[in-house]
């Protein structure tokens, strides 16, 4: 297989949706994924998932014709295959190393964990690697003023200012405004390599009035953006999102305060029927599963959970390998530094 993009495949259309809608982007991908593996991730029957996969072992048309692929610069695939640190020592080890292009990571934690310092170290690492930030805050937790002051003590990038774009984003329908001219942004802004959305689930929060249908319409639009965003420009995205709690009785169904059993943190942007499928199934209440329903399948989601306001536990709850955080993931503290970022 090559890493050739998902879309120069032979496939129906509906079968190409599927495959960007789990997050597949490249045929590299696919590689060593099985035929029941993928049945079950698309929903579709073994049969149709061998017909994708065996697709995929043919060589594109250029190939075919025994004529040279095009290729990328030797400065495009630098930039591919480096990895920028998160700017915390233990995020970088879960991560094996730190971001790479293309790579969307969801911060999410309780109220009063680190989770936007942890999105402006992963802002300071770019800047000091000259990379374009664009920066969009959906609750004012990160003002220009924190920006200019951690930034600031960027010595040796004197013009950091040049290469982060900070904007507000005060509703819903702004944010939604952004997401649909995404593309657009991303053409006049053809150097921008991260794209940060802080607290990206406030928006949401604040429009109670919306019904079920139409907040899913929604985030399946952000899902949508964020696929093409990655495949085609090879961006970063780093999102932050709160947590709320939710009371379950002890046959797993949702309580009250009155008759709950439990309580566990569940992702305010709404949760997938395979997270409800294994709700009941929770001891652990940072066991997360893959849940919000607004990121490709292929995503990396993370979750702090602070002992006090220094330090926590910082843990990846969910891979691409494994989306929906079924199997055990490791646990590293962080520490809260004396300038705001998370070490």
């Amino acid at each position: 297989m090559t890493s050739r993009p998902i879309s120069s495949l032979r496939l129906p259309g509906f079968a190409l949706l599927q495959l960007i809608n789990a997050g597949y982007t490249t045929v590299q991908d696919l590689q060593g994924i099985s035929v029941e593996a993928l049945a079950q991730e698309l929903k579709v029957s073994l049969s149709d998932a061998e017909a994708i996969l065996s697709v995929t072992q043919i060589p594109s048309y250029t190939q075919a014709l025994g004529q040279p692929a095009l290729t990328q610069s030797a400065a495009s695939i630098a930039k591919t295959s480096e990895k920028i640190s998160t700017g915390s020592r233990s995020a970088d080890e879960l991560l094996s190393g730190g971001l790479s292009s293309g790579q969307i990571i969801e911060i999410s934690g309780p109220p009063g964990t680190p989770k936007e310092a942890l999105a402006i170290s992963i802002v300071k690492s770019f800047v000091e690697a000259c990379q374009e930030v664009l920066f969009f805050d959906c609750q004012h937790m990160s003002s220009p003023a924190t920006l200019d002051r951690i930034l600031g003590t960027l010595g040796t990038t004197p013009d950091y200012l040049r290469l982060v774009h900070y904007s507000d984003i005060t509703s819903l329908s702004e944010l939604m405004v952004l997401i649909y001219n995404l593309p657009k942004l991303l053409e006049s802004n053809p150097q921008a390599s991260l794209l940060v959305i802080n607290s990206i689930s406030f928006p949401f929060q604040a429009r109670q009035d919306l019904t079920i249908s139409a907040r899913n319409a929604l985030l399946e639009k952000i899902k949508q953006a964020f696929t093409i965003a990655v495949t085609g420009h090879k961006l970063t995205i780093v999102t932050t999102s709160q947590l709320s709690t939710k009371i379950l009785n002890a046959d797993g169904s949702t309580g009250s305060f009155d008759t709950g059993a439990k309580g566990i943190l569940v992702p305010q942007l709404g949760i997938d029927s395979e997270f409800q499928l294994q709700l009941s199934k929770f001891t652990d209440r940072f066991k997360l599963g893959s849940g919000l329903a607004y990121l490709p399948g292929r995503a990396y989601r993370m979750i702090l959970a602070a002992v006090n306001n220094t330090c926590g536990i910082i843990k990846l709850i969910s891979t691409p390998g494994d989306p929906h955080g079924t199997r055990s993931s490791c646990s590293l503290s962080y520490e809260v530094t004396k300038n705001g970022t998370v070490s």
